[in-house]
C-alpha cells in the first residue's frame, strides 16, 4: 500500500480531525479546564509575588517621574 492508495483519503481524514478538535475545544464541559490552563502561567507569578511581598501594580511599562 502506498500514497497512491491512501492519498485521496488524507484530506478527508484531516478535515474530520480538525472538526473534531474544534468541537472538543469549544465544548462547554471543557471550558473550565481550558480556562484554568490558560491562566496557569500567570498564577505562578502571582503566588511568587505574594510570597515575597513584591506585589507590582500595572503601569503599562512607564516609570513614574
Amino acid at each position: 500500500m502506498s500514497y497512491e492508495v491512501y492519498g485521496p483519503y488524507l484530506p478527508v481524514i484531516m478535515l474530520i480531525t480538525f472538526i473534531a478538535l474544534f468541537f472538543w475545544v469549544l465544548s462547554p464541559k471543557n471550558s473550565k479546564r481550558f480556562d484554568d490552563a490558560a491562566q496557569a502561567p500567570f498564577a505562578d507569578e502571582e503566588e511568587h509575588a505574594k510570597a515575597t511581598g513584591q506585589v507590582k501594580e500595572a503601569n503599562n511599562g512607564r516609570d513614574d517621574k
